[in-house]
């Protein structure tokens, strides 16, 4: 069956494509400035694991995981803290 498309039609569909495509560009600047914005809070959480560790401490502290997992939960519902635990993950590093 093939469908026939009135100038109209087309003309809402070449809209459609059009903001998809502003919308996505909006994504991906997101994106962009999510991945610069973890890549910063690691640098910052090497800091205070090296500060930690000199100090005689842990590397990883876990009650300051709760808080942050319940930040994520708090600002992002129940899907927050499966963000929290990645973001963490990139952010202790390697041993």
């Amino acid at each position: 069956m093939t469908t026939v498309l009135n100038t109209a039609d087309a003309a809402r569909s070449d809209d459609q494509a059009g903001l998809t495509a502003i919308l996505r560009g909006q994504i991906d600047a997101l994106d962009e400035a999510i991945i610069a914005l973890v890549a910063e809070r690691a640098q910052v959480s090497r800091r205070i694991q090296t500060a930690r560790m000199s100090a005689g401490g842990t590397r990883v502290e876990l009650g300051r995981e709760r808080v942050v997992l319940g930040a994520y939960r708090d600002g992002l519902g129940a899907d927050g803290p499966q963000l929290a635990d990645s973001v963490l993950r990139v952010c202790r590093g390697s041993k």
